[in-house]
Formats: structure tokens, sequence, C-alpha cells
């Protein structure tokens, strides 16, 4: 097993098990490891909230610079990488499926943060966590 995938939101959780990932594919001595670094963004909606704090820079300049970070710290550990930054106004649970299967990949690295039911209602949206549980046959690691 030596393709894994993260995929990162911007959260503490994400960047906790994307560290997590970088010190596991550090133990390969074979260095045949490969992290493909996914992020989707989110075309459906826009909150204010984010036109407020971030009014010069979109979602996705946002998300590509959080990936170059993570590629550097890869590349400086002599770790393979791919750049997985997707534009969407898909489910984005699907888009991790299609991602999943198009890179052969051995195991998912995500993070979840509990969500309440009422907040999962007005959210409108399940946990991917629980969706990829139900719907791949790899191994997916979670971090709280």
């Amino acid at each position: 097993m030596n393709r894994y995938m993260i995929c990162l939101d911007g959260s503490k959780v994400s960047e906790r098990a994307f560290h997590w990932l970088e010190a596991l594919a550090m133990c390969d001595i074979t260095h045949k490891t490969e992290i493909f670094l996914f992020h989707a963004v989110d075309r459906k909606a826009v909150t204010k909230l984010e036109l407020d704090t971030n009014p010069n820079c979109t979602r996705h300049e946002l998300a590509e610079k959080a990936l170059d970070e993570y590629t550097k710290s890869l590349a400086v550990n002599n770790i393979i990488s791919h750049r997985l930054l997707i534009d969407t106004k898909e489910s984005i649970k699907d888009v991790i499926i299609r991602e999943i299967e198009k890179n052969k990949i051995d195991m998912v690295v995500l993070g979840h943060e509990d969500k309440g039911r009422i907040e999962r209602l007005l959210d409108g949206r399940g946990s991917v966590c629980e969706y990829l549980l139900k719907k791949v046959d790899i191994p997916i690691t979670i971090f709280k």
C-alpha cells in the first residue's frame, strides 16, 4: 500500500491528518509512497462571511496556496505528491470517490468534525466520512 489520498479542507483536524500521513510516508525506506493532496472547491454557495474575510482572494486561490505549502513540505522530505484541486458544483462526496478510482488510491485519510443533528439538518449534507465508509472498499483513516 503506497498511494494515499488526503482530503484537505483547511480545518485543524485535516492539518493534523496531513502531518500524520507525512510522518508515515517518511518511514517508507523505499521512497515509493505517493500522497494525493485532494481539495475540492465547492462552487455551489459563497457565504457573506467568506466575501468579508477574503475580499481579494477566491476559494480556489486560498486552496491553491494551502496545497503549495503541503507540496513544499512533502518535497523537502522527498515524498512524491500529486495535487488534486478540483472546482465543482457536484457532490464533493462523489468527486472524492471518482478521484479514488481514477488514481487507484490504496487508502484515504480525512478529518471529521462532529456535527449535531440540527447542524447536519440545517447544513443539508451528511458526513463525508459516513458516506465514504459505506461506498468505498479501501481502508479509511479518520481523524477527529
